[in-house]
């Protein structure tokens, strides 16, 4: 609908002047009202705690939280333009939304607001507006719809909006509101949250021009899709030394403004499968501090000309990407305006959305087991038997004797052929383990002593080295085959199975398993990687992947108990537990300070357990975070010595003997479980860092535990805590 601009005006007028005369009658002592117009902004909606502010020029608006006035701001005012951007920047800085333009295959350039001649028609609408826009010289446009609702704002751009007219020009990528929340230097107090690994703050000081960049990670990992694997290995080859950084498991990113008391939850909605956060710091190309999410369109990919020549050249994704974009915006104030209410809010999120339900979460030990392996012998592969199912019995019988009442593991390499005999097809054990009928009776009477062993299957990667590789693997956007290089000498690559393979993979095997009797199933893979890919022809996009991987885990758990390694935040509703949560991030250099966020999040909604602790170098600083973070420790344990490991693929576990960390696992049992069972099924409501050294974590049923990184004691709440200690107290409330 075309509306002139008198009548917007007058329509902006009446609404204004109703809106007030309701606050007059019906608002709450402590909220004040908001005013008609801030910085060039008209008021254009209001709830009971916020205030949403709109300029129709950029499509800038404000968000004030009415109670205390501190605002968060979408675009930078004129008045506060330095002089030190160049107009590019400019444009981006006070743009409501800003698009990458794709020129043939330049993927350089930018459309905005104030640079780029384009039209816009707004229409006013219940609690806000929808703006369609379209770029007159580059031929596109799309439909910008913001309301302001009870938890917050909601940002919607539908995928039926977007056009695009040119076959010279298309859209890259889409940023609605890169500023939102912006800073400027050190004039606010604060910090950016980003989801790296289990959570990380960038501060909002004076950086001194140190970074040239900041965050920037796909939500769900990199798309394989679009990575030439050739080129990593050449550069890494065997010695690789860099580790790879954390993923991002959820689509979420956040800023607060701990000066003025305000700040909010970014939550990306829909098209998570194709977006990155974004978080750069003051000095990174322009002095302001920024957060936001970043939507993919379409890419630029290298197309070799043929499988023998180095040549090549670039295309342009022949589709866009097809998703409606819906960003999601939670605010908080005064004493609520940290990061701890930040995983509050977005743990209620996902619980009055249904994207997660609560759990059984009674403390157990995780101790894994690693089967079999395989070494080069000879003109074949000799088996290398680490733990037998009479071995894990013995294991079992030794814990269960020195008190450690409940056992949470997996068995990986449990199938015929080893740990990299992969995929598996049928339910067929490895016989230097045991006999299928001695795996059953070891499942059996686990679950008697309440210890609960799942078989492991990464239902992702097949080996070339044992299987025909002819059909149903992934290939690239660029239809080369995608391959993942181990560094290893006996199997030296995987490559990845289509969705629809691994589909009927576990469809066929689960069977098995329920004739078996066997009920409990980890799933490793599919439940950490998603990628475009192509297979028969056509293109799949990370949207096709993600639905598919998250069709077959429900079918799973309609017959079997399943538990994901690692799992992405959408497929959370599709495990009983969380498996190899980070206890840290990928400790980036603009990084400055790692924060249990995801922790907070989900402790008391499932169990989580922790990477493994045999692998870490620190090993009292790793059993504090277990008790600050609320997660379950995990050992990995072979029966026999991990020195015949070193010529195999397991060449890099370098200490699993049971008999090594016997006392370890007891101890961590005895101390975590008696913790535990104090907080079974309560929620973190608040995580505080006193100082360097001291943590405060306060539990929604009263519990309160003081976590000491120092070396020497401290007094805190009339509670001394030794040093590298923790100890249990209770709030009043």
């Amino acid at each position: 609908m075309d509306y002139s601009k008198n009548k917007r005006q007058n329509k902006k007028l009446i609404m204004g002047f109703l809106v007030a005369v309701f606050l007059l009658i019906f608002h709450q002592p402590n909220t004040v009202l908001a005013a008609e117009e801030l910085y060039g902004h008209q008021l254009l909606a209001e709830n009971d705690t916020l205030a949403l502010f709109f300029k129709e020029e950029n499509l800038s608006i404000i968000i004030q939280d009415k109670e205390t006035g501190a605002i968060m701001e979408s675009t930078l005012r004129d008045e506060l333009d330095d002089g030190s951007s160049n107009q590019t920047w400019l444009g981006y800085m006070k743009s409501g939304v800003v698009l990458n333009v794709i020129d043939k295959t330049n993927d350089t350039l930018q459309a905005d607001l104030i640079n780029n001649p384009n039209t816009i028609e707004i229409s006013y609408i219940e609690n806000g507006f929808l703006a369609q826009i379209y770029f007159t010289d580059y031929e596109f446009g799309l439909d910008l719809q913001v309301t302001l609702e009870d938890d917050g704002m909601k940002v919607l751009i539908p995928d039926s909006s977007i056009v695009e007219n040119s076959d010279r020009y298309y859209i890259g990528s889409i940023s609605p509101y890169p500023m939102l929340g912006y800073s400027y230097l050190d004039e606010k107090e604060g910090y950016m949250f980003v989801p790296d690994g289990n959570g990380a703050l960038i501060y909002l000081d004076d950086k001194d021009g140190r970074y040239a960049s900041g965050f920037s990670q796909m939500v769900y990992s990199d798309d394989i899709g679009f990575k030439d694997s050739e080129i990593e290995s050449l550069f890494w080859g065997r010695f690789q030394t860099v580790t790879d950084s954390e993923k991002v498991l959820a689509p979420i990113f956040g800023m607060v403004h701990t000066s003025e008391e305000f700040g909010y939850l970014g939550i990306i909605e829909s098209g998570q499968e194709r977006a990155s956060i974004e978080a750069h710091p003051n000095g990174a190309n322009i002095a302001y501090n920024r957060t936001f999410a970043k939507f993919i369109m379409r890419k630029v990919y290298v197309q070799p000309t043929s499988k023998s020549s180095s040549g090549s050249y670039q295309l342009v994704e022949e589709d866009r990407s097809h998703y409606d974009i819906s960003l999601r915006y939670i605010f908080v104030n005064k004493n609520q305006a940290n990061y701890a209410s930040l995983a509050v809010c977005y743990r209620n999120y996902l619980l009055e959305n249904n994207l997660i339900s609560k759990k059984e979460d009674q403390y157990s030990t995780r101790v894994d087991f690693l089967g079999s392996e395989r070494e080069e012998f000879l003109v074949f592969k000799k088996t290398v038997a680490m733990t037998t199912t009479s071995q894990v019995k013995e294991i079992y019988e030794r814990l269960q004797s020195q008190g450690v009442e409940r056992v949470f593991s997996l068995y990986k390499g449990w199938q015929a052929g080893g740990l990299y005999s992969l995929p598996i097809t049928s339910f067929q054990t490895d016989s230097s383990l045991g006999s299928k009928a001695d795996f059953i009776s070891l499942i059996q009477e686990s679950k008697d002593k309440n210890y609960q062993l799942f078989l492991y299957q990464d239902a992702l990667r097949i080996n070339p080295d044992e299987n025909n590789t002819t059909f149903h693997v992934v290939k690239r956007i660029n239809k080369r085959q995608f391959e993942e290089f181990t560094y290893q000498d006996v199997y030296e690559r995987f490559l990845y199975l289509t969705p629809s393979r691994s589909e009927y993979l576990l469809d066929k095997i689960a069977k098995q398993y329920k004739k078996n009797g066997i009920e409990n199933v980890a799933l490793g893979g599919i439940s950490n990687q998603l990628y475009s890919y192509t297979y028969g022809g056509k293109i799949y996009s990370r949207s096709d992947t993600m639905n598919q991987y998250a069709s077959l885990t429900t079918e799973l758990e309609d017959t079997l108990n399943l538990v994901l390694d690692q799992p992405f935040s959408y497929l959370w509703n599709h495990t009983e537990a969380f498996l190899n949560m980070p206890t840290g991030s990928s400790s980036y250099i603009f990084v400055d300070e790692e924060i249990p966020f995801l922790s907070i999040v989900l402790k008391g909604l499932m169990p989580v357990y922790s990477e493994y602790v045999n692998f870490e170098a620190n090993k009292e600083e790793f059993f504090l975070n277990l008790v600050e973070m609320g997660m379950y420790p995990s050992f990995y344990i072979t029966y026999e010595d991990s020195s015949d490991l070193i010529y195999t693929n397991s060449s890099n576990i370098y200490s699993s003997r049971f008999e090594t960390y016997e006392e370890e696992i007891i101890e961590y049992d005895q101390k975590l479980r008696q913790l535990n069972q104090q907080l079974e099924g309560a929620y973190i409501k608040n995580h505080e860092k006193i100082s360097d050294t001291l943590v405060k974590v306060s539990y929604d049923n009263g519990i309160v535990i003081y976590v000491n990184y120092g070396k020497e004691a401290t007094t805190i709440d009339g509670i001394t805590v030794e040093g590298l200690d923790f100890k249990v107290g209770e709030t009043n409330e």
